[in-house]
């Protein structure tokens, strides 16, 4: 039971810590954890996530960092057309890349499991470090996993590469 309070809390911590980057992912309506489960909703450690993998990206936040504000005009988790909003610190640019399944400038040349390490571990397919500023999520649980690695296959592919991040030292 600890450890699922301790999942829990995690879950809302990293959805509070991402609140500002707000935007849908095109999917059903957005959403969040919630207190209450709904109907047909994943529930552990006491709060429930909604069942499709749209809908834990959007309580995730990550349509703030990873598509334009007119997605769409751009395409849904295209990537950044802009800096990521806020202050990283000195010399740090944060640019969300391309989450299509394109496979020349999105992520339809990795598997499932480089997607879910990136998720989990913040480790790119190429076994580098994202910058520390991307939020990844340890916890996370595998069929919240799997619903989002089925959502980014289903989305279309969109050729967009993203300006290259800076967060130094690690990418100067």
């Amino acid at each position: 039971m600890r450890q699922l309070r301790g999942w829990a809390a995690g879950s809302v911590l990293a959805v509070g810590v991402l609140v500002g980057c707000g935007a849908s992912s095109g999917g059903a309506d957005p959403s969040s954890p919630s207190e209450t489960p709904d109907a047909g909703a994943n529930t552990t450690g006491g709060v429930a996530f909604p069942p499709t993998g749209n809908q834990y990206v959007d309580a995730r936040r990550c349509p703030g960092c990873h598509q334009s504000p007119d997605p769409m005009a751009t395409g849904f988790m295209s990537g950044a057309t802009a800096p990521v909003p806020g202050d990283f610190g000195a010399g740090v640019a944060l640019y969300g890349p391309n989450l299509t399944p394109d496979p020349t400038t999105g992520i339809g040349n990795w598997n499932d499991d480089q997607i879910t390490t990136a998720i989990l571990s913040g480790i790119d397919n190429q076994g580098e470090r994202l910058c520390p500023q991307m939020a990844h999520f340890p916890d996370m649980q595998p069929p919240e996993v799997a619903s989002i690695l089925g959502y980014l296959h289903s989305l279309k592919p969109v050729s967009h590469m993203s300006t290259v991040s800076r967060c130094p030292p690690l990418k100067p």
